[in-house]
């Protein structure tokens, strides 16, 4: 059977979008501009909230969709101001259980980061949320009521330093996983969402309100939090720096995030007609 042609492509930031450095390669970013340009729906699909995009999204010609939060939070943004412009969809950590999580949290010597689309909020500016500020450009709130009576989070991120074992990780996402939806999107970050979100109900959704089918998705990802989305697409993408649990799970692969491989995979789409 003849392969649907695809009118949305979805792509994930760290790691796929930007390279190495945490940047936009002038080559990534005129494939973005040559798919927009064809018709073609450009999404986002990302770990970060709307609000912690909006470096990336400034240096992009045009306004894409987003799926952030691994899939808690599907919409657009602002073209001018950058910011949450409507939100489609969204799922919240109900209070209780974003209570439990930044209980659980604090239980593994952890230091919780709890977004909504708006803000992010941490207690404490540790080496490694310094770090993720570095990253992103954009900065917390810092505030001793990380989470507030009521309050109901998209997503909580736990992150502990690179070369430290992943034990707490994994025994705070195993505490947790009857409350919520915890996967890697590094090695050291924890993605803590809602439960039974994640990026490939999140792109299914979308291409449904689009008026499409997933026989015409294209997915691009690195992250173990990309799974989902790349064997659910129609052709699903691995990046040359995925491990090989993703690679295995992508229908091919494409070059490096510091070889432009989101570029390299958009020309193969385009010259093999299929956009």
């Amino acid at each position: 059977m003849k392969q649907a042609a695809i009118r949305l492509v979805a792509i994930d930031v760290d790691g796929t979008l930007l390279d190495s450095s945490h940047h936009l390669q002038k080559p990534v970013g005129e494939a973005l501009d040559e798919l927009n340009a064809r018709g073609v729906n450009v999404v986002l699909a990302t770990a970060r909230s709307p609000q912690v995009l909006r470096i990336v999204l400034g240096e992009l010609t045009f306004a894409p969709l987003l799926v952030c939060f691994s899939g808690a939070w599907i919409g657009e943004v602002d073209a001018q101001s950058l910011t949450p412009r409507q939100a489609f969809w969204e799922k919240r950590h109900p209070a209780s259980s974003a209570r439990l999580i930044v209980e659980t949290a604090f239980a593994h010597d952890v230091e919780p980061n709890v977004f909504d689309p708006e803000t992010w909020r941490v207690r404490s500016l540790t080496k490694e949320i310094l770090g993720e500020i570095q990253i992103t450009g954009s900065c917390p709130i810092i505030t001793s009521e990380v989470l507030r009576e009521g309050d109901e989070p998209n997503k909580i991120l736990l992150i502990t330093s690179e070369g430290e074992a992943t034990a707490r990780l994994l025994a705070i996402a195993e505490t947790l996983r009857s409350v919520s939806n915890a996967t890697f999107s590094k090695p050291n970050y924890l993605e803590i969402i809602p439960f039974g979100v994640n990026k490939a109900k999140a792109l299914a959704n979308l291409t449904r309100m689009r008026g499409l089918e997933l026989s015409q998705v294209a997915a691009l990802g690195d992250g173990l939090n990309d799974l989902e989305m790349l064997r659910e697409a129609a052709i699903g993408i691995a990046m040359g720096n995925a491990s090989d649990k993703v690679k295995s799970a992508a229908d091919w692969i494409t070059g490096t995030n510091d070889e432009a491989g989101v570029a390299q995979a958009v020309r193969k789409l385009i010259s093999e007609g299929m956009v």
